[in-house]
């Protein structure tokens, strides 16, 4: 059976909050001492929370859900970059809810991680749109949002990239909870540090959040994987502080837990790289080590940067007696694309990314670094 932690430590919200159950809680935190072992290291598996896709998309989705529904929407429009796992989080789970996704993407560096989800999303029945940048990501929104308004049969509720916001993030307050409750299980203290990929920063403002709710003594480590414009500390402090203050509104006494956002979060600046979805020779060697020490599958964009973050945190704190909890955000439950048949049905807008050449598109993202769109070579590609 599964349970939410959020609606069991404080049954008020069972009231006041709705949400669908969507997960399998709780995930398990596994020890992996063949990685660290002083101190020791433990990863929450919330690349299992869902079998149909898993991730922490899915702690997110089970409020952000039961509000499209509650409002009487029948289409999300959201966003993300070509291999985005929102996007194809909400197509997956949405459809199980009877609900129609619209995804808009913008470029990031392709490899075969990017393909498969790709045709995931044709698999999943997302109607897919090229926005190239993020300025194309916006006049796409509104184009979309003023095109559904004239039409009363497709209701649309608008979800930004990463789906964070005040409600979302209430999941990963959960997601303390429950780690906390596993720790004393395992005999275990509060860990000293707590480690997690920060794109659009609403996990990390979740579990922010939930340290300083339940009092805890230990530190966030947001490891940043897009450019400092998108994401910086104050961000992610105010999204937890505004997710506190919607459990006040909702009914739950949060004492002084958004006076002890700051002093709990590190935002780790140096991990991201030429940029979003480039790869890094750190990112690629926790991998390595993840797979052949625990069998643990993670990915370059995300998991793999947070990951190399982590050992590199351990390594120093060899003498570290309270334990160090890595966060899996990635999905690895999801089954891999019929390719040849959803190739066929891929828009003509996103044919070139299975092409092996650039876009050849005007793109406002070219300016930070390599363009995103830049193709690697067949050779270079692997699966992740």
């Amino acid at each position: 059976m599964s349970t939410n932690f959020l609606y069991e430590d404080y049954p008020v919200l069972q009231d006041t909050v709705p949400h669908v159950e969507l997960g399998n809680w709780p995930t398990p935190l596994e020890r992996v001492p063949g990685i660290s072992s002083q101190p020791l290291l433990l990863v929450k598996r919330d690349d299992l929370s869902h079998s149909l896709y898993g991730g922490n998309k899915v702690r997110k989705l089970e409020l952000i859900l039961a509000d499209v529904k509650r409002k009487g929407f029948r289409e999300i429009v959201t966003a993300g970059g070509l291999g985005s796992h929102h996007v194809l989080a909400v197509a997956a789970l949405g459809r199980e809810l009877g609900l129609r996704t619209t995804g808009l993407f913008f470029c990031q560096p392709v490899n075969e991680h990017v393909l498969s989800n790709l045709l995931l999303e044709v698999e999943f029945g997302t109607e897919m749109h090229f926005v190239r940048d993020y300025p194309g990501m916006v006049l796409h929104y509104l184009g979309i949002y003023l095109s559904r308004r004239l039409n009363p049969r497709r209701k649309t509720y608008l979800l930004f990239p990463g789906g964070s916001n005040a409600l979302s993030t209430l999941g990963y307050i959960a997601a303390v909870l429950e780690i906390r409750r596993q720790l004393r299980e395992q005999g275990l203290p509060d860990p000293a540090a707590i480690f997690v990929a920060a794109g659009t920063g609403g996990t990390a403002a979740g579990l922010l959040a939930g340290i300083a709710l339940a009092g805890m003594d230990t530190l966030l480590h947001a490891v940043r994987v897009v450019h400092p414009s998108l994401l910086g500390r104050q961000k992610i402090v105010g999204l937890a502080r505004k997710s506190l203050k919607l459990l006040a509104r909702r009914g739950v006494e949060i004492g002084e837990a958004a006076s002890r956002l700051d002093e709990r979060l590190q935002l780790e600046e140096g991990y991201l790289g030429e940029g979003y979805g480039f790869d890094t020779a750190a990112a690629q060697e926790a991998i390595r080590r993840f797979k052949e020490k625990a069998g643990i599958t993670l990915e370059g964009c995300y998991t793999g940067k947070a990951a190399a973050a982590c050992l590199d945190y351990c390594a120093a704190r060899d003498g570290e007696t309270r334990p160090v909890v890595f966060i899996h955000t990635a999905s690895s439950t999801h089954r891999a694309s019929s390719r040849a048949e959803a190739e066929r049905e891929l828009p003509p807008d996103f044919r070139w990314c299975f092409a092996g050449s650039p876009c050849r598109r005007r793109c406002s993202l070219k300016g930070r670094n390599r363009p995103f769109c830049e193709i690697a070579s067949r050779d270079n590609w692997h699966c992740l």
